[in-house]
């Protein structure tokens, strides 16, 4: 059976291989670091409520310096694997666009198609 997790992780690749977007602007980087504390924040509200530590090292029992250190780290991790995909983005966008020069096609709206026709019409009638 596949995890959650592991499609977590076929959608990322997706969106950062196969997709045309930007790389992240860094100001989300705060963000993801607030919703990684949020997400702390809920593992002691779920022992306080329920008894249990949704992952076993988050117990302070174990030893607090122990705790701190898995806090950095996984703090640490979420800012380098931010790094890692925003450099992959770049690159991907580099190589395809920039040099390859494959730009695509972004899905057209009514109002761009009506542009688009006033501007070949206006190419045809020069």
């Amino acid at each position: 059976m596949t995890s959650q997790h592991a499609l977590n992780a076929v959608f990322a690749a997706f969106e950062i291989f196969l997709t045309r977007t930007a790389p992240p602007p860094p100001a989300h980087l705060p963000i993801l670091v607030l919703i990684l504390a949020l997400y702390l924040s809920l593992a002691y509200i779920s022992h306080a409520t329920q008894g249990f530590y949704s992952y076993s090292f988050l117990d302070p029992s174990k030893g607090s310096g122990r705790l701190a250190g898995y806090i950095l780290g996984i703090l640490a991790a979420a800012c380098v694997i931010f790094g890692v995909v925003w450099v992959i983005i770049w690159i991907r966008r580099w190589l395809i666009e920039g040099k390859l020069g494959m730009h695509g096609k972004f899905a057209r709206s009514r109002n761009n198609e009506d542009e688009e026709m006033s501007e070949i019409e206006r190419a045809n009638m020069k």
